[in-house]
């Protein structure tokens, strides 16, 4: 994209960019940052699609699922990796598959809860699976997935099997962003807690959620209830997870460097990004007015007056 295309981008796209010319110019990061993404249907955008069209990222989507592969590979992008994959414990699987995109899970609907949601209808009686194999991070060699500095990961449920299967492949990684469940909507898939305690034991902390997500819950007077302002049942959301800051000394200088980028250029977490900085002047890797640098290139509403 030359500069004239860009210019046309929302200020949010131009602010983004002037934040990763500035981290590729002042801390000179060895390579894009690495992102494997586990269940990339193109459905929604994900929030590295800027970086990537800036070509600071690199992707590794996994997408089982024929039609939401086919569109997927009917518009690759420079830096994308698509593999027609099920991620989970090495195995034979079940996927049940959904009419509604993104519903589709290698968990059955549960009934009773979809219900008590005012959804009712996403359970669907006599729903056949399908027969798959499945293939654990871990045993996915490097040329097929290098080690990621960051896992996104939504799989409706399924986020815990991949994660807990897949402790070597994210032994260097920096952030997970898995979408983590408060309520059940499928039979027998973990909720936060265990995926919480899992990332704990993998060196990772919970920095904050992305977004989360509620739900009115069925009720005799909701056609009178506003739906948008009434969602008292907290169901999902994203959330961010960094490996330990406390531990930040004993990391290598490229994955200090990638958590600057995905802190700055993926969620948004400016005060983490100069943490990082902060580690690299310590370390005499950037010269020292760099964190100062940086926040210059923020809109001015985040800076205090000097």
């Amino acid at each position: 994209m030359d500069d004239g295309q860009f210019s046309q981008q929302p200020r949010a796209a131009q602010m983004l960019r002037r934040r990763h010319d500035f981290l590729r110019s002042a801390i000179a990061p060895n390579r894009p940052l690495r992102i494997a993404d586990v269940g990339a249907n193109p459905i929604n955008v994900p929030d590295y699609d800027a970086l990537l069209t800036l070509g600071g990222c690199e992707v590794w989507g996994f997408e089982p699922d024929q039609a939401s592969f086919d569109a997927l590979m009917a518009d690759p992008r420079p830096g994308t990796h698509y593999l027609q994959q099920a991620v989970g414990p090495t195995g034979p699987g079940l996927f049940y598959p959904h009419p509604q995109s993104g519903l589709g899970s290698l968990y059955p609907i549960r009934a009773a809860s979809v219900a008590f949601l005012g959804k009712p209808g996403w359970h669907r009686d006599g729903v056949e699976p399908i027969a798959m194999d499945l293939v654990a991070l871990d045993d996915l060699d490097e040329t097929a997935m290098p080690k990621p500095d960051m896992l996104k990961i939504d799989i409706q449920g399924a986020e815990l099997d991949v994660i807990s299967t897949g402790r070597k492949k994210l032994s260097e990684a920096v952030c997970v962003i898995p979408e983590v469940r408060f309520y059940r909507i499928y039979e027998r898939e973990p909720l936060f807690g265990p995926l919480d305690v899992e990332l704990h034991d993998q060196g990772f902390r919970f920095h904050r959620f992305q977004f989360t997500k509620s739900m009115q819950v069925m009720n005799s007077q909701r056609a009178r209830l506003a739906g948008k302002a009434l969602r008292s049942q907290m169901m999902d959301g994203d959330a961010i997870y960094i490996r330990d800051p406390e531990t930040i000394g004993n990391w290598s200088a490229e994955q200090v460097r990638q958590l600057a980028v995905a802190s700055s250029c993926v969620f948004g977490s400016f005060d983490l990004t100069v943490f990082c900085l902060d580690e690299l002047v310590r370390r005499e890797l950037v010269e020292a007015d760099v964190p100062a640098r940086f926040v210059d290139t923020l809109p001015t509403w985040m800076q205090k007056d000097r």
